[in-house]
């Protein structure tokens, strides 16, 4: 008996192996091979499970049409009702992954023709509507799930998210604070922050993101105090916010480069060159790196070094944001 085990684990094993050494591709040949194998013995059921498995290693690469493709063909065999839902939902996120928000749409309002009160076809409903900035949908459909479950956090946080969108930042930050009452999470604070800007209260914007940060540490909230603070004119506490922030993640190079042009500024020449140095080894060929140092440069008024370096960017294939304040910089050095 004992042998026997063995034996059967050891062909497990075999098996999982083979199959876990597949390329995609060649599971997704294998798929369809057993499912037209079954189909053709009239087993309906296996190919049932086949297409679900074929629908989620298509999802898994990104083929989310041909993902859907699937799910549809499941629906087509006509499951019973509580299976059907769930199969609504995922065909709707696989639309909603290929940008088929239209599509999308349909499958949710689908599910909850079956039930009304299935949280994830609301959930991902109002999404959907946000998606394609049907706004006004978004917000009923986000009210029917606080309704439902009432101590979720996500109805409350994306609803406010939808507010924003439309202007109404009063109504997103008392979402954003219930969201926050239920769970705190450093994404909730960054957007109601937002809106404090967005109405010109630094001050409260401020006071926010320093109460975020004693719970929930995150380098995000001391690059977004930097930014308040600059927004403010007071550059040398928007360098002590940023500093800190590379001090939480020291591999966030887009804090680098604000210090960069911060450092110019204060005329702290040696703290700019020891960054540019790192990040024009780190990223040799980068546009942008090359820019940020020409006008480094030039704020110096080592106007030779600045155009040798707006030279550069011409050749390496800036985008076209870059490219017209790299042409910018070019006329002021003529000058």
């Amino acid at each position: 008996m004992r042998q026997r085990l063995i034996l059967l684990a050891a062909v497990c094993l075999c098996i999982s192996a083979r199959v876990w050494g597949e390329t995609s591709p060649q599971r997704i040949d294998r798929l369809q091979r057993s499912i037209e194998g079954a189909s053709e013995l009239g087993n309906f059921t296996r190919v049932h499970t086949l297409r679900l498995e074929l629908a989620d290693e298509l999802g898994r690469i990104g083929q989310f049409a041909a993902s859907a493709r699937q799910y549809e063909l499941v629906l087509a065999s006509r499951p019973l009702k509580r299976e059907r839902i769930k199969l609504f939902v995922r065909l709707g996120r696989s639309r909603s992954a290929a940008q088929d928000f239209g599509g999308a749409i349909s499958a949710f309002q689908d599910a909850l023709h079956d039930d009304p009160k299935d949280w994830d076809a609301n959930l991902e409903l109002a999404r959907a509507y946000d998606h394609v900035e049907l706004n006004s949908l978004a917000v009923d459909v986000y009210k029917r799930c606080m309704n439902l479950r009432p101590k979720d956090r996500q109805p409350y946080e994306e609803i406010g998210n939808v507010y924003q969108h439309m202007g109404y930042l009063n109504k997103a930050i008392a979402s954003y604070e219930k969201a926050l009452r239920i769970e705190p999470r450093p994404e909730t604070y960054l957007a109601m922050a937002d809106c404090f800007v967005r109405q010109g209260d630094m001050d409260r914007a401020t006071a926010l993101l320093q109460q975020a940060k004693t719970s929930l540490p995150r380098a995000d909230y001391d690059i977004r105090l930097g930014d308040i603070y600059r927004k403010r004119n007071d550059l040398s506490k928007a360098v002590q916010a940023w500093e800190e922030a590379l001090r939480s993640d020291p591999k966030r190079d887009d804090v680098r480069l604000k210090l960069l042009m911060a450092y110019g500024q204060l005329n702290r020449s040696s703290d700019a060159d020891r960054l540019a140095k790192q990040l024009s080894t780190a990223y040799p060929e980068s546009p942008l790196v090359h820019f940020m140092k020409a006008w480094m440069f030039f704020d110096r008024g080592d106007r030779q070094s600045a155009r040798r370096e707006a030279l550069m960017v011409q050749t390496l294939a800036p985008t076209q944001l870059v490219r017209h304040y790299n042409d910018s910089l070019l006329r002021l050095l003529q000058k």
